[in-house]
């Protein structure tokens, strides 16, 4: 887009091109950044090109006065002049830099300059002040000289931070350039001037010389600046044609020679316009310049600056001249001392830094070594917390692991080790009843009392939970069996927390070994331990022996064809009737689950079931038990008016889905909720935390006011059978078959007084009884005597498939309609 401006319009909410012509193009979504971007990028080039094509051109000027009639040269210099001021104050307003001062300065001593120029041209001897040797010209000439130097030095100043040494070694270079000066250029001149005229040119030369250091200064400092560059240069260049013209015998005060001089003065009045037409002669504040090192170039210089003086005094002696005061000893003098002074500063600078950087080495060291002392800290903060289990300090799995790593690479038949698993039993019950601050604390004291009774050498570990481990080496079977009967005796006392006594048993799982074991094969060995002591009842030290793990493999492969069997349908359900014991027919069915397994034919339920359980597999098994068992029962329901009862096992009942899962069968069967009753066991309830007593007694009191029944199965078998009897929403009693069993004494005997008072206390609290495992007449008369509503067993019918229960219940019909 050739020629075309980028702005914002005040009527638009993007952008607008408007090209030379006029014509304005909004621009909108993202191609507004880019437009703009792309039209920044063109107007600064436009710029760099403008500003190199006018250095050019005036760099170009000062070279064609040589080219220029000697009646031409004044006109011509002092239009150059002319056009460089001009060009300067017009580079200055358009950049307007911040702060302007400092550049209005150098331009006003430029144009004091121009002035003085043209005043010498056309008055050459105008005087200042009548009869006081001051002309107009030289007046405005050195009142440039203070006010180009005071431009320079706030330009400098202004620009940005910078290093001290940068000025003081800028007047120690100015100091060696002057000096060298003085003695090539201005002395000769001066010698040959009358003494009326020496004195107002020494003020001249002074100027000079101001002139000399603010312009070295500047090119020192700012040279990261272009446009403070270039006006630095400028300033050098006003000076060396200076010196030159001086070389040369001639007043640089109303003369425009065309030699070397001019061409050089007229090149400083147009590098000054140059530089004011630069766009960093607008740029902000600069950061501080690093502080390096001093070259080895700058050394020298400064080196050579401390011969000046020296070559000077020789130089005098040598030629045999007279002294003169002004110039041979004043300006010596006072340059000297203002180099001594250069020296003093610069030393007091250089030790500063040096222990500036001294201090800051101190200080980066001081900060350097407490960082590296807080890594320190840190790394083994969290080696110890990768290692150590946060709550009771112990040692976490890792270390475990580690440590019997290291255990079993020497362990051999005279070297043994040992692993026990601790588990603490009714952990979860404390947790869910008093809450996890108790729990936790509960932790933190049973490990203390499981360290206490720990052998030197023994690790004692956290696994995780309420899991705890023992590593012990160089030890034999019988002095573990008694450790873990210590590790089980030190959790018998009760524990007081939140006021309370709380009471907790671990059950021990132990794994002796001597080969080169792996690490996990040992884990799992002392698991498989802990499992069959947990199993064997708890609060007990259980060795490790090769049939747990058969014990283990077959449950693995049971597990595995249980999955198989719930993805292919392999479960099959057989009926086991109940028979009123007074009408002796049936008036109910008892739902068993069977598993045919393929290759291994029927499975029994007492091999399957609690692995089922424990896996969590029983909550879909448990679920199609319940939608074919209902769908079963509706026809039965409907031709026999019998019901049918389903064993739900503790993980079913506790399940979020489970009243929902109970509504559905129904529903789906068209069974009515008074034909379904679901049998629970002791178990449910003496396992159950409080917690968990109450969201059981909430569903089954909910499950019946939909009209569905719930009987307690294998009753009589709990250690607490009749305090949850009396907490429990219940409609019937299952009497287990151990009451049920053919008794040698008849009804005089124990099992019959039991089954006796079970009926009793059924009867008080208003609840049916149903005698289990009834498998001879007279054990049936027996219980019909003690008034035990109904009996189920093989005296009545083994559990059958749904088509043979079809037939049975229509024979019975047929034999003795209702």
């Amino acid at each position: 887009m050739q020629g075309a401006e980028v702005h914002t319009s005040p009527t638009t909410d993007g952008l607008v091109v408007r090209t030379r012509a006029g014509r304005a193009t909004p621009i909108e979504g993202p191609s507004a950044a880019s437009a703009l971007a792309t039209a920044a990028d063109a107007s600064a080039s436009r710029t760099r090109r403008t500003w190199v094509a006018g250095s050019i051109l005036a760099m170009t000027a000062p070279w064609v006065l040589w080219a220029v009639p000697p009646a031409g040269h004044a006109a011509y210099y002092l239009t150059v002049v002319a056009a460089a001021v001009v060009a300067f104050h017009l580079g200055v307003l358009r950049h307007r830099p911040v702060p302007s001062w400092p550049w209005h300065l150098i331009g006003a001593g430029l144009t004091l300059r121009f002035s003085g120029l043209l005043a010498a041209t056309l008055w050459p001897g105008a005087a200042l002040v009548p009869g006081f040797p001051l002309t107009v010209p030289l007046a405005l000439r050195a009142v440039s000289f203070a006010v180009l130097v005071a431009g320079l030095v706030a330009v400098v100043k202004r620009s940005g931070p910078y290093r001290t040494h940068r000025v003081v070694d800028a007047l120690a270079v100015s100091y060696g350039l002057g000096t060298f000066a003085w003695l090539l250029f201005v002395a000769p001149y001066l010698r040959g001037l009358h003494s009326t005229d020496r004195t107002m040119a020494f003020v001249l030369v002074m100027g000079d010389y101001a002139l000399l250091s603010a312009a070295v200064l500047t090119v020192a400092v700012a040279v990261r600046h272009v446009a403070h560059l270039v006006v630095g240069l400028a300033g050098l260049l006003l000076v060396v044609s200076d010196f030159l013209w001086w070389l040369d015998g001639i007043r640089p005060i109303g003369n425009v020679p065309t030699t070397g001089p001019g061409v050089l003065a007229l090149s400083g009045y147009c590098l000054m316009a140059v530089a004011a037409a630069h766009h960093t002669a607008a740029a902000r504040r600069l950061e501080r310049d690093q502080d390096v090192p001093t070259g080895r170039l700058r050394m020298a210089l400064f080196g050579a600056t401390t011969f000046a003086y020296p070559a000077f005094v020789l130089i005098s002696n040598v030629d045999g001249r007279p002294i003169a005061p002004l110039i041979d000893i004043a300006y010596p003098a006072a340059i000297t001392t203002a180099f001594c002074l250069y020296l003093a500063v610069r030393s007091a600078g250089l030790a500063r830094d040096a222990y500036r950087r001294e201090q800051e080495q101190a200080a980066q060291a001081a900060a350097l070594g407490a960082a590296l002392a807080e890594q320190q800290a840190l790394q083994s903060q969290l080696t110890f917390r990768a290692l150590h289990d946060p709550l009771t300090g112990l040692a976490n799995r890792s270390r475990l692991t580690e440590a019997l790593e290291r255990t079993l690479t020497g362990a051999s038949a005279t070297h043994p080790y040992a692993m026990l698993l601790l588990d603490l039993d009714g952990f979860k019950d404390v947790n869910d009843t008093h809450g996890h601050p108790v729990g936790d604390e509960l932790l933190v004291q049973a490990a203390a009392r499981f360290g206490a009774v720990l052998p030197p050498g023994a690790l004692l570990a956290r696994l995780g939970g309420d899991e705890f481990a023992v590593l012990l080496e160089d030890v034999d079977e019988h002095e573990c069996l008694a450790l873990g009967e210590r590790l089980t005796a030190a959790l018998r006392e009760p524990f007081r927390l939140a006021g309370h006594d709380l009471y907790l048993t671990t059950s021990v799982g132990l794994y002796v070994g001597a080969g080169p074991d792996a690490p996990s094969d040992v884990l799992r060995n002392a698991d498989l331990a802990l499992y069959a002591a947990k199993n064997a009842g708890k609060n007990q030290v259980v060795r490790y022996r090769p049939e747990l793990q058969t014990a283990h493999l077959e449950q693995v492969e049971v597990l595995a064809g249980l999955r198989r069997a719930v993805a292919e349908g392999e479960f099959v359900l057989e009926y086991q009737p109940v028979v009123d014991l007074v009408t002796s027919r049936i008036t109910s069915v008892e739902a068993l689950l069977r598993w045919d397994a393929p290759g291994r034919g029927r499975i029994s339920p007492a091999d399957f079931v609690p692995v089922a359980e424990e896996s969590g597999l029983i909550i879909p098994i448990g679920a199609w038990v319940l939608g074919q068992a209902c769908a079963d029962a509706k026809v039965w329901h409907e031709r026999f008016g019998i019901t049918v009862a389903v064993n739900v096992a503790t993980a079913q009942l506790r399940h979020a889905d489970f009243l929902t899962t109970v509504l559905g069968a129904l529903r789906h069967a068209g069974l009515p909720p008074q034909a379904l009753v679901l049998e629970i066991t002791e178990s449910t309830m003496i396992a159950a935390t409080a917690s968990e007593m109450q969201l059981v007694v909430s569903r089954l009191e909910d499950l019946r006011s939909r009209g569905i029944r719930v009987a307690i199965d294998d009753f009589g078998t709990g250690y607490s059978s009749l305090s949850y009897l009396r907490k429990l929403p219940v409609d019937i009693l299952k009497i287990d078959r151990a009451f049920s069993m053919d008794d040698p004494d008849g009804a005089e005997g124990q099992d019959a007084a039991l089954t006796r008072a079970i009926v009793q206390l059924s009867r008080s609290l208003g609840l049916s009884t149903v005698a289990e495992g009834v498998e001879s007449s007279e054990r049936a008369q027996v219980l019909r005597d003690l008034q035990c509503d109904r009996a189920q067993g093989f005296l009545y019918s083994q559990p059958i498939a749904a088509p043979a229960l079809d037939e049975l219940l229509a024979e019975q019909t047929a034999r003795t309609p209702r």
